[in-house]
């Protein structure tokens, strides 16, 4: 397959004179005749004449109107997602270029395009950076921004929209909740509607294209996740409930009266516990006196104590409890955690308990983006999950060489006995690099560990940036001084996916910029979105994983068969090599759970949505 798209560059290239020596107005021209044959959807056949001028003339653009000549591995990348496939790009190699680029050629077609990115800078920055091209191919280009009160009507009514999957999906679920899923299901079939007569009710225009940057996050890690459109439901009973859980809860203690699933994070009692429980079943109200109700508010009182943590999994902002998303690091804003879970949070964080929400309108990501009639994307990481992506969505995946060979050296796993031996050592490691001056991206899995590594540097003398959920409107700022000589920038998993760090020269010379990663992921390819950020575009860089036998991804996901060797570890072996296959080994065991999770709750969301619908079929 790649050969054969290789081919077609090569022919593509072949066209890039006549494109270079085409006047304003014979531009003006032949851009009007690419819009008319995608229209027609004759751009697209077997017979690809139309489509390599088109290339080769949006490669002249793209020299003219931004100063970026794309390489032929973008080219490539192009042709790829043309076809309706997913590629994996290697960090660096260009995907924004290459995502408008696309978006341009299915635009044409004069139906909605969408752009899904990982946040909203990436969104605004996209189309900021982009907009001189698609001006230029007489296209119009908007984004998404939630900070915007006014309705988001006239943003959609663009030939191409950029935004985060929660802005579709929520602007989606919104219409259909006004109109009805199959009205809105209709309107990608309705031609003049779709070419930009709008309405006075629903936002969008239907669903056509839809083109995702990071599409392994998208697509597989958040895809099984519902959005879920909700309003405020007073349930005085409930509060009553949740506050009498919590004081319960506060007389009981872990691995005494109860222990907790590391993995499904289901409470267990102790005989001891149930004794307990028998002596303060009084404080709750009668309504929850019920063996069910009452086990399952008890549950959400102790997760809301052990297991969701506090600059872990949420943060309180203005005494309100804002989730912090785990894959990415950053902030979710009016999402909130169902059936009772989030008002425990707020019980056990001290603030103002909040309505729980009825539920009026939800889908899963999974399920909203097979609504496209045509999807296409690209990630750095897709390793993995070929199979799942076409089974879940019938889309095939390539992979793409690298332009440049990378110089980048991934070291073995670092291994420490405990977690405490390797907070103590990893201070004094990022002082050897600062000493050389060599500037150090250290990626950690949470808020806690970023600010603890903070205060931990600041004793030593040296001060660091701080990139996480409570400063990312500061995440362009950090990112930009990243690379610069000497300095240190402590993350989370946000990290400034999507972006560049610029590598001063001099930085180069000295080796580049060492990423350094305090704990390992449940998925290597989350592992490797942190790796990426260092020996792009085949500039030098080092990576220096760390692990403790004690780490949450061994303690949950480590095979039992293998639990022998992480004791050995512990007990005064600390190989390197060692710990390398023990993580290697569970991260295999936590992304085959992971994936059989996904497919229950597909399995469960589609049998829900097959109970509740109204729609009638045939026998």
């Amino acid at each position: 397959m790649i050969r054969q798209y290789r081919e077609q560059v090569t022919l593509v290239n072949e066209r890039e004179s006549w494109a270079s020596n085409l006047e304003y107005s014979d531009i003006n021209e032949t851009l009007g005749r690419f819009r008319a044959s995608a229209r027609n959807d004759r751009l697209f056949r077997e017979d690809r004449e139309l489509l390599y001028q088109a290339l080769a003339v949006l490669r002249e653009l793209c020299t003219r109107e931004l100063g970026q000549r794309p390489y032929d591995v973008q080219l490539l990348c192009v042709l790829a997602m043309v076809d309706c496939q997913l590629v994996q790009l290697a960090p660096g190699e260009g995907k924004t270029l290459g995502l408008g680029l696309v978006a341009i050629l299915f635009a044409w077609c004069g139906k909605p395009c969408h752009v899904v990115t990982a946040n909203e800078y990436l969104a605004k920055r996209d189309v900021t950076e982009l907009e001189p091209l698609f001006k230029r191919c007489q296209l119009t280009s908007r984004y998404l921004d939630s900070e915007t009160q006014q309705s988001q009507t006239e943003e959609y009514t663009a030939n191409i929209v950029y935004g985060t999957s929660n802005q579709f999906l929520a602007d989606y679920l919104k219409d259909t909740l006004a109109a009805g899923e199959r009205t809105v299901n209709r309107l990608s079939l309705t031609v003049g509607y779709l070419q930009g007569k709008a309405s006075t009710t629903l936002k969008m225009r239907g669903l056509h294209s839809v083109i995702i940057d990071e599409a392994d996050s998208i697509l597989i890690d958040d895809a099984t996740t519902p959005l879920i459109i909700s309003g405020p439901q007073p349930d005085p009973e409930l509060q009553r409930g949740i506050t009498a859980a919590k004081e319960i809860a506060d007389h009981l203690e872990s691995g005494r009266h109860y222990w907790i699933d590391p993995v499904h994070r289901e409470v267990k009692y102790t005989s001891e516990g149930e004794q307990r429980l028998e002596l303060l079943l009084d404080l709750l109200p009668p309504l929850w006196q019920h063996p069910d109700r009452r086990r399952e508010i008890l549950q959400q009182a102790i997760q809301a104590r052990d297991v969701f943590l506090r600059d872990h999994h949420y943060i309180i902002d203005d005494d309100k409890v804002v989730i912090v998303d785990e894959g990415t690091g950053r902030l979710m804003p009016g999402r909130s955690w169902s059936n009772g879970l989030h008002q425990a949070v707020e019980a056990r964080a001290g603030v103002p308990l909040t309505d729980p929400n009825k539920i009026l309108a939800r889908m899963s990501f999974q399920n909203y983006f097979k609504l496209y009639h045509r999807m296409a994307g690209a990630s750095g990481t897709l390793q993995n999950i070929e199979t799942e992506i076409y089974f879940n969505y019938r889309v095939h995946t390539l992979r793409i060489p690298p332009r440049l060979a990378p110089k980048r050296v991934v070291r073995p796993y670092r291994a420490f006995q405990t977690n405490e031996a390797k907070w103590q050592a990893v201070a004094q490691e990022i002082l050897q690099f600062h000493e050389r001056q060599i500037p150090v991206l250290v990626g950690t899995r949470n808020i806690e560990d970023s600010e603890r590594l903070d205060l931990a540097l600041r004793d030593c003398g040296v001060a660091c940036e701080i990139l996480n959920a409570k400063n990312h409107k500061k995440e362009a700022e950090v990112i930009a001084r990243a690379g610069r000589r000497s300095s240190i920038t402590v993350a989370t998993n946000m990290a400034g996916r999507g972006t560049d760090i610029k590598v001063d020269k001099d930085v180069l010379d000295n080796g580049g910029l060492v990423v350094l990663m305090l704990e390992p992921h449940e998925s290597t390819r989350i592992d490797w979105q942190l790796f990426g950020r260092t020996g792009r575009q085949g500039n030098p860089g080092e990576v220096l994983p760390l692990a403790a036998a004690d780490d949450e991804l061994l303690a949950k996901h480590l095979p039992r068969w293998l639990k022998p060797l992480n004791s050995a570890i512990k007990h005064g072996f600390p190989d390197n090599g060692l710990m390398t296959f023990l993580i290697l080994q569970a991260q295999k065991r936590a992304e085959k759970r992971a994936f059989q999770h996904r497919q229950r709750l597909n399995a469960f969301d589609r049998k829900t949505r097959e109970m509740m619908s109204f729609i009638r079929t045939n026998a």
